[in-house]
Parts: C-alpha cells; sequence; structure tokens
C-alpha cells in the first residue's frame, strides 16, 4: 500500500512538474545592450504582457555608474514615450536592479542613459515575462 501511494506522489509531483514548466516558462528580450555612453537606445518590441525590466551595469575596474530610464512608447521612434521607471546603478565592477513589474502593455521600449561613468562601463536592459 505504501509502495503504491508513493508511486501516486511521484506521478503528481511529476505532473504537477510539467505543468508548472509549461505554464511559467517565460521569455527575456533584451531592450537595449552596450550602452556605454549617455545616450537614448534604439526602440525594440517586447511581448505585450506583465513584465519585470531589469538592468545592469557592468565595468572593469573601479566604481561603475549608470542611471537607466525605461520608457514605453506606441511606436519605434525613441521618443515621447512614457517613463515607467527609473534605475540608479552604483557599484564597484558590477551593479543591478529590477523596477516593480510592469502590467502596462506598450508596443515598443526604450532606454535613456545619463551619468554614465567607470573603466568600460557597459549597460544592458532585459525584460523579462
Amino acid at each position: 500500500m505504501m509502495n503504491l501511494l508513493n508511486n501516486r506522489w511521484l506521478l503528481v509531483s511529476l505532473c504537477l512538474a510539467v505543468l508548472g514548466t509549461s505554464a511559467w516558462a517565460g521569455g527575456r528580450t533584451k531592450i537595449a545592450e552596450d550602452l556605454t555612453t549617455n545616450a537614448t537606445s534604439t526602440a525594440r518590441p517586447v511581448p505585450e504582457t506583465a513584465k519585470s525590466l531589469y538592468g545592469q551595469v557592468v565595468c572593469t575596474a573601479g566604481t561603475c555608474t549608470q542611471t537607466q530610464e525605461i520608457y514605453g512608447d506606441v511606436d519605434s521612434d525613441a521618443a515621447n514615450g512614457i517613463l515607467l521607471c527609473t534605475l540608479t546603478l552604483s557599484g564597484t565592477t558590477r551593479a543591478q536592479d529590477a523596477c516593480p513589474v510592469v502590467t502596462a502593455t506598450f508596443l515598443f521600449y526604450y532606454v535613456v542613459t545619463t551619468a554614465t561613468t567607470g573603466t568600460a562601463a557597459t549597460g544592458t536592459v532585459f525584460a523579462m515575462y
């Protein structure tokens, strides 16, 4: 009897694992990469669903900083969008942060960077859904 119960729990666990994997499987889109100067990135399409916005800056030595303003927009001109989140990053050779979950469903997203400092500082922003 105990062996049968163990087999049922194993079967239920496997089913939940498979369903959980497919139900929770998400994606990731790079909104901006190689952000080495104070600039505006190209607007990129992101799936229209709730998403987490994650930014990072990495440098080869010392303290690296970067402010990343993440915008949603209805077109791909990377201008006049709606500011969704501002990440102010600062750390020794690496810093990262994330915005609260964004439920707005814009067609395009872009990033404006300022206050970029550090030896070979490079920023990247992802949307994860």
